[in-house]
């Protein structure tokens, strides 16, 4: 089996694994790419990836302009920003969607540090594309039925097992319109991935 062969499966993989919902074969999958690319490509497709959601992250939480500075400072030669602390003190917020991708640029940023290690860094990169595009899935959930999210952030934030919080997260999960963001988002991410993989193809070795 060829490179080119293997990596056109494990596109093909993702994509399937979209259509069906299946999480963990999508993170399986965009690992697997992402580890076939150079850093010089892997980090600045999953900074834009992420960025993108950026505005539904805002929109929740105005004037709240860190997690943006965080993405920007993710270069294609790794972290520019090494001396700057990550504030914890202001990492959780009860918007839909935000404690998602806030755990995105985390891992974002965590993969700028890996820059040889070619399969942490393949693995920080997917995690950061599977919790932005979840944080996009909850925040048009949440947008929808602001009442309900709110009282699942509450029951969550108290740490405590209420049936409730269960029955929440179901209807998250058979929502039409959040499996259609869900389903989407990991396409885009394939799509993406595609067109990095035959710009590596090109580019001298």
């Amino acid at each position: 089996m060829t490179e080119t062969q293997s990596a056109e499966e494990e596109l093909q993989a993702l994509r399937l694994a979209a259509e069906r919902h299946d999480r963990n074969g999508c993170w399986e999958a965009t690992q697997k790419l992402l580890r076939r690319l150079p850093s010089h490509l892997a980090l600045p497709l999953v900074r834009d990836f992420v960025s993108r959601r950026v505005p539904a992250f805002e929109r929740h939480q105005p004037g709240v302009q860190w997690p943006r500075a965080f993405i920007e400072a993710v270069s294609e030669t790794g972290l520019a920003d090494e001396g700057r602390p990550w504030p914890e003190a202001e990492s959780d917020f009860p918007g839909p969607g935000a404690n998602s991708f806030i755990r995105a640029v985390e891992a974002l940023r965590e993969a700028g540090r890996f820059l040889e290690d070619d399969q942490r860094r393949s693995q920080l990169l997917a995690k950061a594309m599977e919790r932005a595009l979840n944080a996009e899935r909850l925040e048009r959930w949440g947008s929808r039925h602001p009442e309900t999210w709110a009282s699942w952030y509450q029951l969550a934030s108290t740490g405590l097992e209420d049936p409730r919080l269960v029955e929440i997260q179901l209807a998250i999960m058979k929502d039409p319109e959040a499996m259609r963001v869900e389903r989407e988002a990991w396409s885009e991410a394939a799509q993406r991935l595609e067109k990095a993989l035959h710009t590596s193809s090109r580019s001298p070795q």
